[in-house]
């Protein structure tokens, strides 16, 4: 059986094509991820409502797999939609399935509390209308965003084919002298190979939203392994902490 340690189910916007990717190459001996996919609209306020339609409707089927944690794959969403629907989302499909549930924005987060990050600098493909959304959300978590920097994409599509490049360019562009932290954001922004990297040119930690995704759900199936070459963070184990979102 795939997944004889642990069972990650994701549910994905469909345009995104790099979070199971970049699964593949992190996860441990044993760990298998599963995606069901929800159709994408783009990244406005109105595709993301029409997207999240079918939100319950994927972890459902998921959950008819029998994974041992379901995690919704877009922080995009939480931004749009707001901490009311990211926390009663998680609590629906709890109680349906029986099983831990995570979303893109609250291991984020977490990740960044588990180091005790109070000042972030961030990286983002997303576009200002989104971009405008991070703070009230980082605030919420007592964690204050010093810098953003964020590049320009025609649309969601051209986000999937960004290289590791682009990413480690953006996350040193985003560097701040008051950051204890970098955020690289977006599941569906290729960076998994610059954290290690920029961990050692900047001197900090670097996470990235995948990442978090990953770490999350691995000490929630209570498996421990420390990851090497992906970042510090798939080193750390879970500690709780409290989260607003």
């Amino acid at each position: 059986m795939y997944g004889w340690r642990a069972r990650i189910g994701l549910v994905i916007p469909a345009n995104n094509t790099v979070i199971e990717p970049e699964f593949s190459k992190i996860m441990p001996l044993g760990v298998s991820a599963f995606g069901a996919r929800i159709k994408s609209y783009g990244l406005s306020a109105e595709g993301i409502e029409k997207m999240v339609e079918n939100s319950h409707r994927a972890a459902e089927e998921l959950a008819v797999g029998a994974m041992d944690v379901i995690a919704y794959a877009c922080l995009a969403t939480s931004l749009v939609k707001g901490k009311i629907w990211t926390k009663k989302f998680q609590e629906e499909v709890q109680l349906k399935t029986g099983k831990p549930v995570f979303t893109a924005a609250n291991v984020t987060l977490d990740a960044l509390q588990n180091f005790g990050v109070t000042r972030v600098s961030l990286a983002t493909p997303y576009p200002d209308s989104i971009n405008k959304l991070l703070y009230p959300l980082f605030n919420s978590a007592d964690i204050e965003i010093v810098s953003l920097a964020s590049v320009t994409v025609k649309d969601s599509l051209e986000v999937c084919r960004f290289l590791p490049l682009t990413a480690y360019r953006l996350a040193k562009q985003a560097d701040h002298k008051k950051a204890e932290a970098i955020c690289v954001l977006a599941t569906d922004f290729r960076s998994i190979e610059s954290l290690k990297i920029l961990e050692k040119d900047l001197g900090k930690p670097v996470i990235s939203t995948n990442q978090a995704l990953m770490w999350r759900c691995l000490r929630a199936c209570r498996i421990s392994d420390k990851i090497r070459d992906y970042g510090s963070l798939l080193q750390k184990q879970y500690v709780p902490v409290r989260s607003n979102v």
